[in-house]
């Protein structure tokens, strides 16, 4: 039984999303669920993001990319945990026990998630992250950093905490949130607002959600 029904185009692309990793999974033998587990806790409270960003901030020649890392990812966070999983409020696809998804879900080792499920708060925060540094850095390498948003929402569609378009919509959101903190920058004179809002309580709480 197919899990989403908010667009039937939609649901046959998360269906058969979905089933093709649940069919990854048993050929491989679940040999690969523990480094995806890992990989998928790096979103949790977006820490190694706003770590990440934090460091950079120390450092001179980086503390603008620092700035546009966490003001992009606050954006995205408000936007995504804010406004879109409570305006859409979207179910997590194993929370209908008797669809594929459930079953998938406890193959996969039955991650428990909290909240609404579109968008992925882990991957709009991976996006933004990624997406930021991508036009930050040399075009040579920077191709690179688009793969953490693309990994961040591969983990998240295999435990089946989401639905592939889920981790669509994030990537979008994120590259947006990413491209307005540059305008922000760019446009934004009174840099004590902006400080404001990079509190680093104020970001977690937002990413906890």
């Amino acid at each position: 039984m197919k899990g989403s029904t908010i667009i039937p185009f939609v649901t046959d692309i998360d269906y058969n999303i979905g089933k093709w990793l649940n069919g990854m999974l048993h050929s491989t033998n679940g040999r690969f669920t523990p480094i995806l587990k890992f990989i998928t806790s790096l979103g949790n409270v977006g820490i190694a993001f706003i770590i990440t960003a934090l460091i950079m901030l120390l450092f001179l020649r980086t503390r603008k990319v620092g700035m546009l890392l966490l003001v992009s990812m606050l954006l995205g966070i408000i936007l995504t945990n804010l406004i879109l999983k409570n305006v859409i409020a979207r179910p997590r696809p194993y929370l209908n026990q008797l669809s594929d998804f459930y079953i998938w879900w406890n193959e996969a080792g039955a991650l428990l998630e909290t909240g609404y499920s579109f968008p992925s708060g882990h991957t709009t925060a991976a996006m933004a992250f990624g997406f930021t540094l991508f036009l930050c850095f040399k075009k040579s390498i920077s191709w690179l950093f688009l793969l953490i948003p693309l990994i961040m929402g591969f983990t998240r569609i295999y435990f089946m905490v989401h639905y592939a378009s889920d981790i669509i919509g994030a990537l979008l959101v994120g590259a947006v949130c990413s491209l307005l903190s540059f305008v922000i920058f760019k446009y934004t004179k009174n840099w004590k607002v902006v400080n404001k809002l990079l509190e680093l309580p104020s970001i977690l709480k937002l990413f906890s959600r």
